[in-house]
């Protein structure tokens, strides 16, 4: 039986549920793929652990037996992966410990699947371009719109179509706040705290109430599925900070669903993207949508529109949406 040697990066919250989810899984992945998948490596920022014969849930859990320094180039060196599963931190100045993940895996024909998304929405022209020329696969759900299947709707379902336009709500932490804002009467402060305190969003939430979180998800989406890498910095935003009274006022006694989305419209040869604030009424599909829900809505010529409602924001949709990118990688090997 072929044996897939696979690494994790970044062993925090979702990584180390990842690392979990994919040992728990692994008698499941054998019966449907032949194959032997092993998770021989995990690191966080500060240490890692290899073992060939692979780990154990008590080995990731027990992180006093861990190798210090072991991270970066010389972990992966170690591992020596078929496979990189990169669930590191963002940073969106440098790219983050994920660009150099992203950059070794490539350059040398290794698949990754990408949780974090900075080093996409930076650089992903390039990282494509040198994966392409090595033969390495890069999956990235989780960098993109986690358990709402947005790359896989466009890149398989809708192959070779025209696609004219794409309104995605992608960050479940402003769908979530904007719904009890406006549905349930609370206040930006308490709904934000509320989102915090359900794990929905980060500790500080900023990133995805801006419009960042969004921009960065539409740039890496148009850049897989499409095949087009806009700049980050191009993505002109609105922010969930911005609504006023007014607005919510006038959302309230309409009914309509409020949400912040990103949208990517066919502009000449090529797209334009934005992040902006908008509503819906009670005849939209998306109208239904509750909580930290998120929507896809994609016109393409001789298609039509589709509507797509679903992958609310929880870590066990995002470990979900990884172990969908394993799936995809195996059955492409």
């Amino acid at each position: 039986m072929r044996v897939v040697r696979v690494a994790l990066t970044g062993c925090g919250g979702i990584g180390s549920r990842v690392a979990v989810a994919l040992l728990d899984r692994r008698a499941r992945l054998s019966a449907r793929w032949g194959v032997d998948v092993r998770l021989v490596a995990v690191c966080g920022s500060a240490s890692g652990i290899v073992r060939d014969s692979g780990l154990t849930a008590a080995d990731i859990a027990e992180r006093d037996g861990w190798a210090p320094r072991l991270v970066g180039a010389t972990f992966l060196e170690q591992a020596n992966p078929d496979v990189v599963i990169d669930a590191g931190p963002n940073d969106y100045v440098s790219g983050g410990p994920g660009l150099d993940h992203l950059d070794w895996a490539t350059r040398r024909g290794i698949h990754a699947i990408m949780v974090s998304k900075s080093a996409l929405a930076l650089h992903g022209a390039r990282l494509f371009e040198t994966a392409q020329a090595s033969g390495s696969r890069v999956h990235a759900s989780g960098a993109s719109s986690a358990a709402l299947p947005a790359v896989d709707f466009l890149r398989h379902n809708l192959a070779g179509a025209e696609i004219t336009r794409v309104e995605a709500a992608l960050t479940g932490t402003s769908s979530f706040v904007l719904d009890e804002v406006v549905r349930s009467g609370s206040t930006l402060e308490a709904a934000i705290a509320d989102a915090v305190a359900r794990g929905i969003a980060e500790p500080d939430p900023a990133f995805d109430l801006d419009g960042r979180d969004t921009a960065a998800k539409l740039v890496v989406i148009a850049g897989i599925a499409l095949g087009v890498w806009l700049p980050l910095e191009s993505v002109e935003r609105e922010s969930v900070f911005e609504v006023s009274d007014h607005q919510v006022r006038a959302w309230r006694q309409t009914g309509a669903k409020a949400a912040l989305v990103g949208v990517l419209e066919r502009v000449g040869t090529g797209y334009a993207a934005r992040v902006e604030l908008r509503s819906y009424d009670q005849t939209h599909p998306y109208s239904a949508a509750r909580g930290s829900t998120k929507a896809l809505m994609v016109t393409a010529e001789g298609f039509g529109e589709y509507t797509l409602v679903g992958g609310a924001s929880t870590p066990q949709a995002t470990v979900a949406a990884v172990l969908k990118d394993f799936e995809h990688l195996l059955a492409e090997l």
